[in-house]
């Protein structure tokens, strides 16, 4: 009985801890790899500034951004054979923001297209989610396309399988064959069954209302960006505070440990693994969140982008709002940056005491029973 609680236990919170290890200091953690491909596809490894040129079979990792151009055009290969197909024109970053608690690939497609085929594995296993500025999609099945466009716009087209279709304000499941869109202005999910997008139109429509109001279109991803900074931040703080409050349990839990007194220390560890899993749930939440604000930065970017093309500027009406705000949007991303990585280090310092803390049961239970092996039988 001890040696399979000791093995939960270990279960528990050491895997997780490794699997954080590789989410705050960016370890390359393998996803997969460029598999197929044609024209312009270029990669930029995480915390990385500049973009290289992606060659077939060159491999992808955990943070990456991958994009394409005009005539560019590129398959994914994942380790569990789960493909992405991203169209020409497209911008995603692959597992931004996963919490250690969290069982799934996320995909941010900051505008483009991108077909997804999850293997059985990856069903089995894990799920897949990819969110776009204005959607959050939780699949469910195994075939289906996300398309995201520069006023916002969002289309998801299921061709088997399930996938729930969340904006924070609706939610709706689209099954086989069937298809939604949304943007800033639509928020309500409807399901349009048999419905086949006209993909290119769709794109050339949203590029014309971008251009036709840039102020307009700027100015919601604008707004999202300042109210989801306002609420990651509360969110941080309240992990923090948790935090010092989880470790003030255990040292009182220690201290009346060392005075004998099992039951209250008992009680204050009590106390200790509740907040912890409050913890936890906030890491979910700060690692969501996270992901949805990134959308924002990404698509705002996008903005500065064609704001400062020569060509593409001439015709951008609304363009000053875009360049005018975009220092403070891209200060606000650094801050972002430092605020998520305050969060996760907060949460690698809590699974750091959990490490301490199993392991000094473990030398405990090895000292009593003057074994080398924790997870040894006894007789």
């Amino acid at each position: 009985m001890i040696k399979n609680k000791l093995r939960i236990i270990f279960l528990c919170f050491v895997i997780p801890f490794l699997a954080f290890t590789q989410l705050s200091y960016a370890k390359k953690e393998l996803l997969g790899y460029i598999s197929d491909g044609s024209g312009d596809i270029q990669i930029r490894r995480v915390k990385e500034t500049v973009w290289t040129t992606a060659t077939l079979n060159v491999p992808v990792y955990f943070g990456d951004n991958i994009k394409t151009g005009p005539a560019g055009e590129g398959t994914i290969t994942f380790t569990d054979q789960s493909l992405i197909k991203i169209r020409p024109n497209s911008h995603i970053t692959l597992n931004a923001f996963v919490s250690p608690f969290e069982k799934k690939n996320s995909v941010l497609l900051f505008f483009g297209r991108i077909w997804n085929k999850l293997s059985r594995k990856a069903l089995k296993w894990g799920s897949l989610e990819v969110q776009t500025p204005t959607a959050v999609c939780g699949v469910r099945g195994t075939e289906f396309w996300t398309a995201s466009y520069e006023d916002g716009t969002t289309i998801i087209r299921v061709e088997s399988g399930e996938v729930t279709v969340d904006n924070e304000i609706d939610q709706r499941t689209i099954s086989s064959d069937e298809s939604t869109q949304l943007s800033f202005v639509k928020k309500e999910i409807e399901v349009a069954p048999g419905f086949e997008p006209q993909w290119e139109r769709a794109r050339k429509s949203s590029r014309q209302n971008l251009f036709s109001d840039g102020e307009k279109y700027g100015s919601f991803v604008h707004g999202e960006i300042y109210k989801r900074r306002d609420h990651l931040k509360l969110l941080v703080e309240k992990a923090i505070t948790l935090s010092e409050e989880r470790k003030r349990y255990v040292s009182m839990a220690k201290e009346a440990e060392e005075r004998g007194d099992d039951i209250e220390s008992q009680s204050y560890m009590s106390k200790a693994k509740k907040t912890q899993k409050e913890i936890e749930e906030l890491n979910r939440k700060i690692a969501f969140y996270g992901r949805r604000l990134e959308c924002q930065f990404g698509l705002f970017s996008r903005y500065g982008y064609l704001a400062k093309h020569p060509e593409f500027s001439k015709r951008f009406t609304g363009k000053d709002f875009i360049l005018k705000e975009l220092d403070n949007i891209e200060m606000i991303h650094a801050e972002f940056n430092a605020l998520i990585e305050e969060g996760m280090k907060m949460s690698m310092e809590d699974m750091e005491d959990l490490i301490t803390e199993m392991k000094g049961k473990v030398r405990e239970y090895q000292e009593k029973k003057g074994v080398r092996d924790p997870f040894d039988e006894l007789d």
